[in-house]
């Protein structure tokens, strides 16, 4: 995170009128922090606009040619009917709570749902009076469209006025509870992402002897006592605790006294969440949870993908096994030794497996004189005369199909690495840190790092991080089609030798 992107911005942070930094618990005075416009008051207004529209527009479409029927409603009080019923779904979505009204996702999202949960039922209610032959469709379909071009547009207007209001109008006036590292950390987050959904007027702490230096870009007010009078004179709208949550002795009777004030109380993450801000959240017995990670496939893709390989597999192996036969033959004329070249290779969930290939090199020469793996280069001499070709046109890796049926491999995902190879001096695991996660499918005998031309040496650390973000990009998009998609483009590149040696 730089340094850059962590400048205060002047409408989250509002300073003490005097600047001063109380310690003693002296009283405060918060001049021209007047109070945010009270969420109930923005909700009501911005309900009340979707109410209008939602009434106002299909009226307003009434009688207008289509060129094929006349646009008829059904009537004012029906259409007032289901104006009524959009915003009380859209209320009943959330659409108008405090956490939504700066969120312009949150908001169309709950509007759609809204507007489609009012057509099904306006649907119904016109089958049960036996209305359908007085709704043309070319009127039922151009007034919820408008409508709901109407409303989004408002939803623009209104998060727009939130999230640019410098003046901090509509944010909740907040105090943390935390001056040491949870505070800082916290501080940082909102002044990096810039969210305007609240208004920090300072911290309070008890231990000020620890105070972070990252905690004090806002005013510290005081001890926790402090707190308690601003709220008794009505100059704080929301309290965030960022302690430690080891100090559990210091949080619940903290949360026990504020339980009774009229302010919002929230708790704010331990370190480690910070590293997890943009990730989702989930529920299990009740209690969040941070949604770190899924299995890269479900039951029906795993199954899927096996089918493919199996399938796609035999019959590869059909059309290759006279090819693979002369190039065994002229494997055995070229070089004495065993025609196929066998090592061992981590695959999926970091097991071991030994893969097959077609033997391109001399007898003992795969690794150096302490025993560690040296990958092929350009115009390597350790390479035999058939094996160049095979290399420049692939072959080499056709009995790796037997690893697909055998279950060891797929046919498309990332390549699989014997273990302590290196990239330029360190070896793979040391270079990137989410190397591992390669490992969470199967691997392939060619994958979308290899189609995007990252094959062969990798001999700068540079390269293998190329190679690894490309094979972490299949697992976390893996489809059918992407399936089928690389293998024709490896067809390809095998057609034209782009990048092999």
């Amino acid at each position: 995170m730089s340094e850059s992107r962590l400048e205060p911005r002047a409408s989250l942070i509002r300073p003490l009128n005097d600047g001063s930094r109380s310690s003693s618990g002296a009283p405060v005075t918060i001049v021209g922090d007047r109070p945010p416009l009270p969420h109930a008051t923005l909700a009501a207004l911005l309900s009340g606009c979707d109410l209008v529209f939602a009434a106002v527009i299909p009226l307003l479409l009434r009688d207008r040619p289509t060129g094929i029927a006349a646009l008829e409603p059904p009537g004012p009080r029906f259409t007032m009917f289901a104006a009524i019923l959009a915003v009380a779904f859209i209320a009943g979505m959330g659409g108008y709570a405090q956490r939504s009204l700066s969120s312009l996702q949150a908001q169309i999202g709950s509007m759609l749902n809204g507007v489609a949960a009012t057509v099904a039922v306006s649907a119904l209610a016109l089958a049960a009076l036996d209305r359908d032959a007085s709704v043309q469709p070319g009127w039922a379909a151009l007034s919820v469209m408008a409508v709901a071009l109407g409303l989004a547009s408002l939803r623009v207007v209104t998060t727009s006025l939130i999230t640019h209001d410098a003046a901090g109008r509509f944010a909740p006036r907040t105090v943390l509870v935390g001056g040491g590292e949870n505070g800082a950390r916290l501080i940082q987050l909102l002044r990096h992402t810039g969210d305007r959904s609240l208004r920090v007027i300072g911290f309070v702490d008890d231990r000020s002897s620890r105070l972070s230096d990252g905690a004090r870009v806002v005013p510290f007010l005081g001890e926790t006592e402090m707190l308690f009078a601003l709220i008794a004179k009505g100059d704080v709208d929301q309290v965030i605790v960022a302690l430690p949550w080891s100090a559990e002795g210091r949080i619940i009777p903290l949360l026990r006294r504020l339980a009774v004030e009229p302010v919002h109380v929230r708790l704010a993450p331990d370190l480690i969440a910070y590293h997890f801000a943009e990730l989702g959240e989930t529920r299990i017995g009740g209690l969040r949870m941070i949604h770190l990670a899924d299995r890269p496939a479900s039951s029906l893709s795993t199954l899927v993908k096996r089918v493919e390989d199996v399938v796609l597999g035999v019959l590869c192996l059909i059309a290759f096994a006279a090819p693979m036969l002369l190039v065994a033959i002229a494997i055995r004329l070229d070089d004495p030794g065993p025609v196929l070249f066998r090592q061992r290779r981590t695959g999926f969930n970091n097991r071991e497996f030994e893969i097959l290939k077609f033997r391109t090199m001399r007898l003992g020469m795969a690794t150096d004189e302490a025993g560690a793996i040296r990958q092929a280069a350009r115009a390597d001499a350790r390479v035999t005369r058939v094996g160049a070709v095979l290399r420049r046109t692939s072959l080499d890796e056709l009995p790796q199909l037997f690893n697909v049926l055998r279950g060891d491999m797929s046919l498309v995902g990332p390549r699989p690495h014997a273990p302590g190879t290196r990239a330029g001096n360190r070896p793979f695991e040391q270079v990137v840190a989410c190397y591992a996660a390669r490992h969470r499918v199967r691997p392939g005998l060619t994958g979308l790092a290899q189609v995007r031309g990252l094959r062969g040496e990798t001999d700068t650390e540079a390269k293998l991080v190329r190679r690894v973000e490309s094979d972490l990009e299949y697992i976390e998009t893996w489809s059918l089609w992407l399936d089928l998609l690389i293998l024709f483009r490896t067809a390809m590149a095998i057609v034209t030798m782009r990048n092999a040696y």
